[in-house]
């Protein structure tokens, strides 16, 4: 099997394609799906293989619970540094955030479950998911219906990590990745020469107090044990250095884990816009956009893979949830999900042109996912 899957990975990573249009990927993980004993269907870009269990006392009756296991097959539109012999056959596009390395666990699964599945106490659902890097394709297969109508009763998923120590998983109940909104607030000011400032109304001036005070009502309004972001990485102003500015743009990122505090941040940042409207006579308006849910893992799901896992790996209890987004957490708004991350020691970060790991850690992964299928009870 790991030569399986080292293979898997890398055939995969030569041929990345972006967002729903994964022509080579889907037609790569379905002819290798076409070997077993499985209901394959394209759902929405993606693509779906249903292991139907049956009972193994003589009456071979079909089993009607599912645990469903979920991968993203999506790559990203950077130059690939690696110099690896399976490197990129796209230029500008690479799995720089081991997709490869999920889609390769979950055919590697696969090839178990087509010979182990009536040993099992349910079926299994192994869903390949477009666009996790974009648009988020979690909600389009989700809003297909096929968790409902396979049964599908819980849902787990992996994500490599490169920080976490290789071999290792690592998870937390609840909050574990944030829900992220971006924010863009335009200030519209009046311009005028530097030399009669006083006619202007200075855009670039509100935008930096505005900036100010917003990061003191971020710190300050909410208490430490709420975990939210709310940060600026883009700023633009002005024209000319001899021209008071009549317009700013901020661009930025709100991320939190509960509703009522992305409610209580977008409220305060409505009021206090509005009292800098009311001082300077200018015009400040807020785009933004809702982003997938948070995801939080189910503490039952959470305690049971901690007692299985514990006894055969390394697992890691992260204190805090982290700031990234991830529409993993669409299946968690429908049925029980846990999240995982699984550590490449690596060191090398996500999204990075030179990002790499040892393919050894993928069979941890196939692992654990086997281990779960197999004691997990519904």
């Amino acid at each position: 099997m790991k030569e399986k899957v080292k293979e898997y990975r890398r055939e995969l990573h030569r041929i990345p394609e972006l967002g729903y249009a994964l022509y080579k990927t889907r037609s790569y993980i379905i002819s290798q799906l076409q070997r077993y004993d499985c209901e394959i269907k394209e759902v929405f870009g993606g693509v779906s293989a249903f292991f139907q269990s049956r009972e193994g006392n003589g009456t071979g009756k079909k089993r009607d619970d599912t645990v469903a296991l979920r991968c993203d097959m999506d790559a990203l539109p950077i130059i690939e540094k690696t110099g690896l012999p399976y490197r990129s056959i796209h230029e500008g596009i690479m799995h720089a955030c081991g997709h490869d390395g999920h889609m390769a666990m979950l055919l590697a699964v696969a090839g178990e479950l087509d010979r182990m599945i009536d040993t099992l106490p349910h079926n299994v659902l192994l869903i390949f998911q477009p666009a996790e890097e974009t648009t988020g394709g979690a909600a389009d297969i989700c809003a297909s219906g096929i968790l409902q109508k396979y049964g599908v009763k819980r849902i787990y998923g992996f994500h490599l990590w490169p920080t976490l120590e290789k071999y290792s998983v690592g998870s937390r109940a609840g909050e574990f990745m944030a829900k992220s909104s971006e924010l863009d607030i335009i200030i519209e000011g009046k311009s005028a020469h530097c030399a009669s400032a006083d006619e202007g109304v200075d855009a670039l001036v509100i935008g930096c107090e505005l900036t100010g005070a917003l990061y003191r009502m971020e710190k300050l309004e909410l208490p430490a044990t709420e975990y939210r972001l709310l940060k600026f990485g883009k700023m633009e102003s002005g024209t000319v250095r001899n021209a008071i500015s009549g317009r700013t743009v901020l661009e930025g990122s709100v991320r939190y884990f509960h509703e009522e505090t992305g409610d209580f941040l977008f409220r305060r940042i409505r009021e206090i816009a509005d009292s800098l409207e009311k001082t300077y006579g200018c015009r400040i308006s807020l785009e933004r956009t809702d982003g997938h849910p948070a995801v939080i893992n189910d503490f039952k799901l959470f305690m049971e893979a901690k007692e299985l896992l514990s006894k055969d790996y390394r697992f890691h209890i992260f204190e805090k949830p982290f700031m990234q987004a991830e529409d993993f957490s669409c299946y968690q708004q429908a049925v029980p999900g846990l999240f995982l991350f699984l550590g490449t020691g690596s060191e090398i970060p996500l999204h990075n042109g030179k990002f790499d790991f040892d393919e050894e850690v993928l069979m941890t992964g196939v692992d654990i996912y086997l281990k779960l299928l197999r004691e997990v009870r519904l």
